[in-house]
């Protein structure tokens, strides 16, 4: 059964909140959409949200601004509680139906609001490393150990929170839990907008009464680093400006920022709506704990997030490039982008490999072309060489990028002689293997390098005419067993490989003959 899901998000018209339905859900700048996004940055048809083997999955609709998670654009994606989304400049938390409706207001003009007491949390962070548990120094606020003491067993399960919801859930609940409050929120910062993650309010209570919080009051608390307590400030004289308080029947609440490093990435808030509960400097202490274990708890997921998109991105470099540059370009020493350079294109076919598939059973062919490709995408990387892709019983690779080489022409000639010399090699250790020879062509120029492709799938790829004439000095003039270059790179290897020229060929698809040469081998 596909679990209800609510997605709930902020445009220019305000919070709003959606239940995905049954069927299809149309995401755009459209009223005629199922859901209507207020804002220039979507599109008019944006997105759309189907289910598909027991889940929900929102699709791109080839959107002007597309669809992201994190910083990563995605064409299709599974739904799943506490994942933002980003559509245009939209943030979207996908929370499960059911959940505590989030019903927070930032409002800019709320007078009867005032801070009666704070805490800088970089001093009481100070404090507790001086001191150990129980402990009440001078400057650090009373009961301190029993909050530490109290939320010495939540710790866990805050710290090792698997999603992102179950930690800012768990931060909420845990605040109801310790303090002597009625409802509580937490805000994560997006975009430099802080977006509501967390509601929680006592079963007795109305989860639709509004949790009210003075923009003014906010940014305090993130500027300054400092948490406070506030209190209804109305008077008799005063009775107008307080009425909106009265009304919520709030008499004090308090907020806390959430700090990472140098940033402050939220911020935690709480009240009271019950007269008799009253919040003191004390419960200041309380909060002020709480906000950095959270704020631990929010930096160990960020991490473990961040480490889990470095192995998929690493695991997806590995299988293009070598060890050494998958490490450069994790470093932002080397980059994936788009540009035309000065590369060595190498073209790599077997022999007779067609006739020989004919006469064995695919599952055959396909081991013997796993451990093939193996041993010669390992020379290929060996040499730092990138791996373009691989065409049936061909290989492409090319030298030169995405980290620079000066000398990328030698770099691929060395790699094609291993090649062919690996290949013999894996022969004569193979005797029950079919005869096995192949057909190697270099090029060097200028190419094209970079992202190729549509929204669904893109490759890091090379285009232009040194690829062709790299693909016909293979296909054209090596014999079995061969590697064979093209002018510029016999031009800049000449004084390192042992070369025997060629007569000029002329190619298919070039209108004048072209020189050649054969490697014979490295001097």
């Amino acid at each position: 059964m596909t679990v209800p899901l609510t997605l709930r998000f902020r445009d220019s018209s305000g919070d709003h909140q959606h239940q995905i339905s049954a069927g299809q859900t149309v995401i755009g700048r459209t009223k005629v959409c199922e859901l209507f996004i207020n804002d220039d940055t979507i599109s008019r048809n944006h997105a759309r949200i189907f289910e598909q083997d027991g889940a929900y999955l929102l699709e791109d609709l080839d959107s002007r601004n597309g669809v992201f998670v994190g910083d990563r654009p995605v064409q299709s994606v599974p739904l799943v509680p506490g994942m933002v989304l980003r559509l245009g400049n939209v943030s979207i938390l996908v929370d499960e139906t059911g959940a505590a409706v989030f019903n927070v207001r930032l409002s800019d003009d709320l007078p009867e609001q005032g801070v009666m007491d704070s805490l800088i949390i970089d001093d009481l962070q100070k404090h507790l490393g001086e001191s150990s548990a129980g402990t009440n120094q001078e400057g650090t606020p009373a009961g301190l150990g029993v909050a530490l003491e109290l939320f010495q067993h939540a710790a866990e399960t805050l710290l090792t929170g698997s999603d992102l919801s179950e930690v800012t859930e768990g931060a909420v609940g845990l605040a109801l839990k310790s303090l002597p409050v009625d409802r509580g929120f937490l805000s994560l910062t997006e975009d430099g907008q802080l977006v509501p993650h967390a509601t929680q309010a006592q079963s007795d209570l109305d989860t639709n009464r509004p949790m009210q919080l003075s923009r003014t009051i906010a940014k305090q608390v993130m500027e300054d680093r400092t948490a406070v307590l506030i209190r209804d400030t109305g008077s008799m004289e005063g009775l107008a400006t307080a009425h909106s308080i009265v009304q919520m029947k709030i008499q004090s609440a308090m907020c806390a920022p959430l700090i990472s490093g140098d940033e402050v990435v939220g911020i935690i808030y709480v009240d009271c709506v019950d007269s008799k509960k009253i919040l003191t400097s004390e419960h200041l202490g309380i909060i002020c704990v709480l906000a950095l274990m959270v704020s631990s708890a929010l930096e160990q997921y960020r991490l473990r997030q961040s480490m889990e998109e470095e192995k998929r991105r690493r695991e997806e470099l590995s299988c293009r490039l070598s060890p050494n540059v998958v490490e450069r370009v994790l470093a932002g020493k080397a980059e994936l982008g788009s540009k035309e350079t000065e590369i060595t294109v190498l073209f790599a076919d077997m022999v007779g490999f067609t006739s020989m598939s004919e006469k064995h059973e695919p599952r055959q062919v396909v081991e013997l072309l796993n451990d093939l490709f193996d041993a010669l995408t390992d020379e290929v990387f060996r040499q730092d060489g990138t791996l373009d892709k691989y065409i049936g019983d061909a290989l492409i690779a090319f030298f030169g990028a995405p980290e620079e080489q000066t000398d990328h022409p030698q770099r691929a000639l060395r790699a094609g002689l291993a090649m062919q010399k690996r290949l013999k090699q894996l022969a004569e250790l193979h005797p029950d293997w079919p005869p096995l020879s192949m057909r190697i062509g270099i090029n060097s120029g200028m190419a094209v390098v970079g992202d190729i492709g549509s929204k669904q799938r893109r490759d890091y790829t090379v285009i232009g005419d040194t690829v062709n004439v790299a693909s016909r000095l293979e296909s054209q003039v090596a014999h079995a067993g061969e590697v064979v270059i093209g002018p510029l790179t016999a031009e800049r290897c000449s004084n390192d490989f042992e070369l025997e020229e060629l007569e000029e060929t002329a190619l298919k698809g070039k209108s004048q003959v072209v020189r050649t040469w054969k490697v014979i081998s490295e001097k």
